[in-house]
């Protein structure tokens, strides 16, 4: 088992402070979970700085700001609040602008029995009233990211009381 010392404690705490957590509960905790793993992983004479960058990389996909965005997000949720990613987002609003129409020729064709067929006027509400929501949304899901799209690849979208709706990407949430 690896004793820390104090320089090594403020070396952690400078680093945490210098890779963009910016919260002092935040800090706390995450040194607090590095010492047990240093302490309990470490041999005793061990290296502590390899060990230590191994371990911090341990915590994050890209670089450890990630966690400070995710806590400051998860703190500005209030309850009645739905946070869809934007596959699920898009999803959503497939099912409410386009899901009644389809719905409506299903139960139609349940309706009449055998044959199934449909009269022209169901099919062609169905696809006025359908294709335009459609297409809206395969624009805006299509969209790539170099043409800087409405709702950005990353993106949650979090819906609500105040605001209804509000997409936040990913990279740059604040608060």
């Amino acid at each position: 088992m690896y004793q820390l010392n104090d320089q090594q404690i403020d070396l952690i705490l400078s680093d945490l402070r210098q890779r963009g957590i910016e919260t002092e509960s935040m800090r706390m905790n995450l040194l607090d979970h590095i010492c047990i793993l240093i302490e309990n992983h470490l041999e005793e004479n061990g290296d502590f700085g390899q060990f230590y960058a191994t371990t911090i990389r341990s915590f994050y996909k890209e670089e450890l700001r990630e966690l400070e965005d995710e806590a400051r997000l998860l703190m500005a949720l209030n309850k009645g609040h739905l946070l869809l990613s934007r596959n699920q987002f898009f999803l959503l609003l497939f099912a409410l602008l386009i899901g009644p129409f389809i719905t409506y020729d299903l139960v139609w064709m349940v309706q009449t029995g055998p044959g199934w067929f449909i009269p022209a006027e169901i099919w062609v509400s169905t696809i006025v009233f359908a294709l335009y929501p459609l297409l809206v949304l395969l624009v805006l899901f299509l969209t790539p990211d170099r043409f800087d799209p409405l709702i950005p690849h990353r993106a949650k979208i979090l819906l609500g009381g105040r605001p209804l709706i509000r997409v936040m990407v990913m990279d740059t949430v604040q608060q």
